[in-house]
């Protein structure tokens, strides 16, 4: 089982290197393990490098800022997105 879950994470650290889209890694992260788009996600927010980068994107791109507020209204307590204040945030990863 170990073998697929690494590869995964290897994915997304390749993309990350290569500046991929997030459109791209969640189409990719879902190809190639069949998971849903929330837990895509929430792989991709696994990356250290992924989840800084969105952290900054979704307080200073305002596309990127509202795609974050629309992901906290559809997804409510289970949201990926934190609200605090006037900025957002990624969650913490969970850690299982």
């Amino acid at each position: 089982m170990a073998g697929p879950v690494l590869q995964i994470l290897e994915l997304v650290d390749r993309l990350f290197q290569e500046k991929a889209s997030w459109q791209e890694l969640i189409k990719e992260i879902r190809g190639a393990s069949g998971v849903d788009i929330l837990t895509a996600e929430r792989i991709a927010f696994s990356h250290t490098g992924w989840r800084r980068l969105c952290n900054h994107r979704i307080n200073h791109d305002p596309e990127c800022k509202n795609q974050a507020a629309r992901h906290i209204k559809i997804h409510g307590p289970s949201s990926l997105i934190l609200s605090v204040g006037e900025t957002f945030s990624v969650a913490a990863p969970e850690v299982t």
